[in-house]
């Protein structure tokens, strides 16, 4: 067991060690073509495999792009295996994680009346691996359909709840399904890990939770200032993942702006994380954090479920720096403006 365990330490740090460097970004950066970037990915990077097999030698940006979600999801297939071999069963986090991204998404899609945005985004690799129907809740025209393509699912209940809510807006959706997650990742840590181990990869969780509440306050204080109750019961949550104690909840919940949400968190374990006065957007910011916590933990934590989380945190940003790329030279957006979006490891 103890074997097993090394081994997904092992494996994670391999393929974290096969990552795309600097120098493959920037070349990246400078193709004339998705063809040209397809090409490049095939000869130079591990990405070949996945290209290879799909036997296509005129790329879409959209199919490249299938092609980047399918490497890394070999990867995270590759560590299943030893976690599975060991009778553990962590990885249902990141597949929970994904589900409930997409329910979120749909969600928001459907209200905002963009749902075809969201069908031309399903990953039909993605869809094959979880336990949600993503073209079903895609085709979905009402927040009742989403609900009946849910029913046979973890997350069907939960659904017709918030469908029976006083107030049903995307909040109510948002707030329910992140606070399943939160009760489901503490049930999967407390009967994977042992005490030091669950402890280093909560805080690890807790962080990227806090990431995307912080993202969605700070969003929501600046574009919706009109509306003061948005995150009003950021304490109503039964089993909060998160670094911030009940006194910064509330008054987060409670302040007027995004400038006094930065204000707030200066007193808290994030700070500095984010500034209104970066030229990079406060998603990049908070990512980027994240990105350099993961990075150092990659290197020296001991807990197989540690390096785990790190690498798969950061085969995520690496996935997403080459969406932007492949998008960027879609477009022939200018090579510069395209890397300013992207974060890389800190040149020396």
């Amino acid at each position: 067991m103890k074997a097993s365990s090394n081994a997904i330490l092992a494996l994670s740090r391999s393929f974290y060690g096969k990552r795309l460097t600097n120098a493959d970004f920037d070349a990246l950066l400078h193709c004339s073509s998705v063809g040209e970037a397809a090409q490049y990915l095939l000869l130079k990077t591990p990405y070949a495999d996945a290209i290879a097999e799909s036997g296509v030698t005129s790329f879409t940006a959209r199919f490249l792009e299938e092609l980047v979600s399918k490497h890394r999801f070999a990867s995270f297939v590759s560590l299943c295996r030893f976690e599975m071999a060991i009778g553990n069963a962590f990885y249902r986090y990141f597949i929970m994680r994904d589900e409930v991204d997409q329910i979120e998404r749909a969600t928001l899609m459907l209200i905002s009346g963009n749902t075809e945005i969201y069908l031309q985004r399903v990953n039909s690799f993605l869809d094959k691996h979880l336990s949600i129907d993503l073209f079903a809740i895609g085709r979905a025209n009402s927040l009742e359909e989403i609900a009946a393509s849910l029913d046979r699912t973890a997350y069907g209940s939960i659904y017709r709840d918030c469908l029976l809510a006083p107030k049903v807006d995307y909040l109510t959706f948002e707030q329910a399904l992140e606070a399943h997650f939160e009760k489901e990742v503490r049930k999967l840590c407390k009967t994977c890990f042992s005490a030091g181990e669950r402890e280093a990869l909560l805080e690890l969780i807790c962080r990227a939770q806090d990431c995307r509440l912080i993202e969605r306050v700070w969003r929501a204080k600046r574009f919706y200032r009109g509306v003061p109750d948005l995150y009003a019961d950021l304490t109503a949550r039964d089993v909060p993942l998160t670094l911030l104690n009940e006194r910064t909840l509330k008054q987060l919940a409670s302040c007027e702006s995004a400038t006094d949400v930065i204000r707030i968190l200066e007193k808290s374990p994030y700070h500095g994380w984010i500034s209104e006065k970066g030229e990079q957007s406060v998603e990049y910011q908070l990512e980027k954090q994240l990105y350099e916590i993961c990075r150092k933990q990659i290197r020296f934590s001991t807990y197989p479920g540690v390096v785990m989380f790190c690498y798969l945190q950061l085969s995520a940003v690496e996935a997403k720096n080459l969406l932007r790329v492949i998008e960027g030279v879609k477009f022939h957006v200018p090579p510069q403006v395209i890397a300013q979006n992207l974060i890389l490891e800190p040149t020396n």
